[in-house]
């Protein structure tokens, strides 16, 4: 149903309302001669999500008596999705909503509908953690990049407290069009994280999420560096210069915050296969490899003799499945031990989400 927007003295605004029946409504007020929103939530009639997250489309929205322009959509899948305005034809982000996130040049604002308890994992709580941004020297590259750190809640107050603890370490890398803030948007890492804690699913964690991007420049802004992960992908294939630099990273984290000799390692796609790498190249330092919709090959593979928990998933809908299951078979062949699930989907965050949610069940 459509809705009437609220902008009578102390009452919010709201620029979308995710209804009961699964629908959302949008709203925009201001001068305008045409107004669309542009989203990933319906895409000719089926849900584009599940192969493809980078599909969207354009939906008209309508002037109503208040002044201002709506649309609501069918019912969707619970899911979380991403969308901007259209106005007069340019591209306008929703700025009375703060829950965005970078796809390659553009940042895109949030909606998450529930109603699965997958789904629910990616809705609040609030952050109850604290989420550090900052940088590490990468004496490989000769540069500093970024880097975000999850740290739980309570870690804080044990210091105060003088309580100390140590956390077990997940270091969490991206794939080729993302960056270092990309598991906490469309990953939901923290929402997912709290989720699991809080139901006495998993034990508090400090998480680790790097910029995996090749051609790194602080000074210049963010969607520059997913034009840069992708225009030097070859040179991130070959030279390995995030998988050297995270001998430097682990020692910058440390020395830094309080952990446990407790580390794991997971990414998608190309962060797959970069997190392969690592493992290869530091054996002795990770007690858990976790592999979404991986870009991997023969020289992936780890060592035969390892202990650790290795964790494969793929989509049947993936465009890298046979890639996936070759190494599956490689696996196996070897005789090294490790899980392997395959389910309904495609290259896309929802399938991430989940195998991250699987995943850090098995920790």
């Amino acid at each position: 149903m459509f809705f009437k927007c609220l902008m009578i003295l102390s009452a919010v605004f709201q620029s979308f309302v995710v209804n009961e029946d699964s629908t959302v409504s949008f709203c925009f007020c201001g001068a305008a001669k045409r107004v669309s929103v542009q989203s990933d939530m319906l895409f000719s009639g089926e849900d584009s999500t599940r192969y493809n997250d980078l599909r969207t489309r354009r939906f008209k929205m309508h002037k109503q008596s208040d002044g201002c322009y709506h649309f609501t959509t069918k019912p969707v899948q619970p899911e979380t999705y991403t969308y901007c305005f259209r106005v007069n034809g340019k591209r306008k982000p929703d700025t009375y909503n703060n829950d965005t996130a970078w796809q390659m040049m553009h940042k895109w604002n949030i909606v998450s509908v529930g109603g699965t308890q997958q789904a629910d994992l990616y809705l609040q709580p609030q952050l109850k953690g604290q989420m550090v941004q900052t940088r590490w020297y990468d004496r490989e590259e000769e540069l500093y990049r970024r880097v975000n750190i999850y740290l739980p809640a309570g870690y804080e107050q044990s210091a105060v407290s003088h309580q100390f603890s140590d956390y077990p370490v997940l270091y969490l890398l991206h794939g080729i069009n993302g960056y270092e803030g990309s598991w906490a948007e469309r990953g939901r890492v923290v929402q997912i994280i709290e989720n699991l804690i809080a139901r006495d699913s998993i034990a508090p964690m400090i998480v680790v999420m790097p910029d995996c991007n090749a051609g790194v420049h602080e000074d210049r802004p963010t969607h520059h560096t997913l034009w840069n992960n992708v225009w030097h992908y070859p040179r991130l294939c070959r030279d390995h210069s995030l998988e050297h630099a995270l001998e430097d990273l682990m020692q910058y984290i440390d020395s830094t915050y309080r952990v446990s000799d407790q580390r794991y390692i997971a990414g998608f796609s190309s962060g797959a296969r970069i997190a392969a790498n690592i493992v290869n190249r530091y054996p002795d330092k990770f007690q858990a490899l976790g592999l979404f919709s991986p870009v991997v090959y023969k020289e992936q593979i780890p060592s035969a003799n390892t202990e650790m928990l290795i964790a494969v998933y793929m989509g049947r809908n993936d465009m890298f499945i046979n890639n996936g299951r070759r190494f599956h078979k490689r696996l196996t062949k070897k005789g090294i031990n490790h899980f392997y699930m395959e389910n309904e989907g495609g290259h896309t965050w929802r399938n991430w989400r989940t195998y991250l949610t699987d995943f850090l069940k098995r920790l």
